[in-house]
């Protein structure tokens, strides 16, 4: 897109916005004058500050200069001439251009990009400048200004230097993304930087501004849940659809950035295809055997034996008495493999697998929450709720599995939807609260949650987790008190002379509501546990020891201080500031312990930084003592097991399979849930007039710098080379355009 058409475009948008704010009468006035100040000021900060280099050349004798490529005082290396253009051999050109004597404050560079007869076609070229000024003039100052120039993007052929007076020298070297070739067409110096305005950094601004400003000060985000209920509803749909929308494009771009769009489709890997073969022939081992050399060694589980040796063998499948195996959950292939090629005869696509997983877990960690806010949010201003709920989508983790869509990324989305199903069916069932409870909500909260574990034996803590809530629904059976149709959630005061009910009631509404919390888990646990006989001849071993990966699983031994490499990344790593793009940075630490502990990815920023409401979790003394004694006793009971106890226990768990960003997705949304529930209870029983406020704004913050955090590591995990290389080299240049 040319200089032109940006700036045509930006003043598009900049029109059309004050058009719609400055004439339709039926916006408030309050924001009609903040989207106006808003617009005035992002005019200004395009002209004076994101384009100040177009003012570089103004104020000093610059002369502009053509320099030919043939000139006796410049010096080309690193490739041959085409004509009167200067191609690269390897991706590396050099120029050195002599006795200059004259200020230079700029170099505008022309590549051609492309293919062009046996030349590659590069998308990016990085620049560097070193001179010699009247500072110094014998020896070059070296790497004094850097640059990239991207295809189809004017801008960033321009080079600013800040030389001190004449330049005598100049050496230019252009180097291409992945030794890819490119020409040097030709080279000015002192050639004026045109103004470039951004539609797109113009829509992120006013967006950004006007969106914090409407969650302080809307009706509708200042009004409690319990009042505007179904506005909030509406917001948090519409909210959802674009989540949904950017999992599509995050799970695109990535292909595009890495296999390209059609090679993910081809993917066959142990879950989509050597499971469901396996099962369509009536066994459960693989049917692909293990070689004799490998059953042959000494230890077949050591990495190093099996890779010195030159022993070829399944990468992290279960190998155990002579058979391969796979340790990930079968309920994807029972409700999706194993049909679809039965039906098409086609193995189903990895990558849509793991985006549809993902997408549905979005969906339903949404019904989940505005389940949750029915229960304990009453209270709440919508606008601290809006921001809990995007707090919480924006740190679940699983954006990072649709970024490299493997079998590990397939048991970890379905995994999480699973989980956030059931605890969005477990609080619509009427378990907790007042009202009547739903036998048909806790069967599909027993079956989701069983399937969890059927997709990632992890999650089994959650089933765990489930008994208790089960257990204080059943309590409430048995005292008869879930024939009320009211559904105000526990804690909120009866009015006065209203009576509880009364004595207990006989076990014919006991035996139907058993009957569905537990026939699930006994259904799909039965399933499970036959499996594992079947493959280990012990009903309760899933067998990841014996998994033939980087570590022997079989002998590796319990350290506590790798429990703290864990628990340090997951929740502690305090993230790294920079002046490159996106300017958060992961701060992942193996804390200096001994031992090996296997990682992942190095992609790491704490909970407490990503997700703000997590601090909630250091005023839990002061909200539990707001309670009175029956909410403490369910807070105790139900909400320490889900939102504390159970993610901390999987973050323990760890400590064996080594730390991976993705697995947040197991454990993150329940700690946010659990911080932010006790600020909700700051919020409406300790703080009062200006603490609201305080609080108010504070949940605002927090949303942006959530976001920040949060793309800024999904921004650091993402391949950005193949096809998206000049794309996100100009996304970024937006953001960094003083370079």
């Amino acid at each position: 897109m040319s200089i032109l058409t940006r700036n045509l475009l930006f003043f598009v948008c900049l029109l059309a916005l004050a058009g719609v704010f400055g004439f339709v009468p039926k916006i408030r006035s309050g924001v009609r004058r903040v989207a106006l100040i808003t617009l005035a000021f992002a005019l200004a900060f395009e002209v004076f500050v994101a384009n100040f280099h177009t003012f570089h050349l103004w104020f000093r004798p610059y002369e502009k200069t053509e320099i030919l490529l043939t000139d006796p005082d410049v010096t080309l290396s690193g490739g041959y001439f085409n004509g009167d253009r200067y191609a690269s051999y390897n991706g590396t050109v050099k120029v050195e251009i002599k006795n200059l004597g004259r200020p230079v404050g700029t170099v505008y560079a022309v590549l051609e990009h492309g293919d062009n007869g046996e030349i590659e076609g590069a998308q990016t070229v990085s620049l560097k400048a070193d001179f010699t000024d009247e500072t110094q003039m014998p020896a070059y100052r070296n790497n004094m200004a850097n640059g990239t120039v991207i295809e189809g993007y004017e801008r960033s052929s321009y080079l600013v230097l800040n030389a001190s007076g004449k330049m005598d020298r100049l050496r230019l070297t252009f180097t291409a993304e992945s030794d890819t070739h490119f020409e040097l067409v030709g080279l000015t110096l002192n050639q004026g930087v045109p103004m470039q305005f951004s539609a797109l950094r113009l829509l992120l601004l006013f967006g950004l501004i006007l969106g914090v400003y409407l969650l302080c000060t809307s009706p509708v985000f200042r009004a409690p849940f319990g009042e505007k209920g179904r506005e909030l509803k509406r917001i948090l749909a519409v909210g959802t659809a674009v989540l949904l929308i950017g999992a599509f494009l995050t799970s695109g771009l990535s292909l595009l950035a890495s296999r390209g769009i059609f090679m993910g489709f081809m993917q066959k890997n142990q879950i989509n295809f050597e499971l469901v073969e396996a099962f369509e022939h009536g066994q459960v081992h693989l049917l692909a055997e293990p070689s004799e050399e490998l059953l042959g060694l000494n230890n077949p589980y050591d990495w190093e034996e099996r890779y010195s040796k030159g022993v070829s063998y399944l990468w992290d499948h279960l190998l155990y008495d002579g058979h391969y195996y796979s340790y990930y959950g079968i309920a994807p292939v029972l409700f999706l493999f194993l049909p679809w090629h039965a039906i098409t005869g086609n193995v189903f696509p990895t990558d849509v697998a793991v985006l549809l997983f993902g997408m549905l877990g979005i969906l339903f960690l949404t019904l989940l929450f505005i389940e949750a806010a029915k229960l304990f949010g009453k209270r709440i201003p919508n606008g601290i709720l809006f921001c809990t709920w995007g707090v919480m989508q924006f740190s679940t983790g699983v954006f990072y599995n649709f970024m490299s869509p493997l079998f590990y990324e397939i048991a970890q989305s379905s995994g999480f939807f699973c989980v956030c199903a059931g605890f969005y069916f477990l609080f619509r069932s009427g378990v907790v609260g007042q009202g009547k409870i739903r036998r048909v909500s806790l069967a599909l909260s027993s079956t989701f949650l069983a399937l969890g574990v059927l997709c990632r034996p992890t999650l089994a803590l959650y089933c765990v987790v489930a008994l208790f809530f089960i257990g204080y629904g059943f309590f409430k059976v048995r005292a008869g008190r879930d024939s009320s149709k009211e559904t105000e959630p526990e804690g909120e005061q009866k009015p006065e002379g209203e009576k509880k009910p009364e004595g207990k009631r006989g076990l014919g509404p006991v035996v139907p509501y058993l009957l569905c919390a537990f026939l699930p888990f006994a259904f799909f646990g039965g399933i499970q546990m036959v499996y594992n006989l079947m493959r280990f001849g012990n009903p309760l071993d899933f067998g990841i020891q014996y998994s033939l990966t980087i570590n022997d699983f079989t002998r590796s031994q319990y350290h506590t201080d790798f429990v703290l490499i864990g628990l340090h990344n997951f929740l502690f790593a305090f993230p790294q500031v920079g002046t490159d793009f996106p300017f958060i940075f992961s701060n992942f630490s193996r804390l200096g312990l001994g031992g090996y502990y296997y990682v992942a990815n190095t992609n790491a920023v704490g909970l407490l930084f990503r997700s703000l409401p997590t601090w909630g979790y250091f005023g839990v003394v002061p909200a539990f003592r707001a309670l009175d004694r029956r909410e403490k006793r369910m807070a105790l009971l139900l909400g320490l097991p889900l939102c504390l106890v159970a993610p901390l226990i999987i973050i323990f768990s760890i400590w064996e399979s080594g730390y991976g960003v993705r697995y947040c997705a197991d454990f993150a949304w329940e700690l946010i849930l659990g911080g932010a529930i006790l600020f909700w209870i700051l919020y409406s029983r300790r703080a009062k007039g200006q603490g609201k406020t305080i609080l108010e704004y504070a949940f605002a913050g927090m949303l942006v710098l959530s976001f920040f955090v949060n793309f800024a590591m999904l921004y650091s995990y993402m391949p950005r080379t193949g096809q998206l290389t000049a794309f996100w080299a100009g996304f970024s240049s937006l953001f960094t355009f003083w370079k």
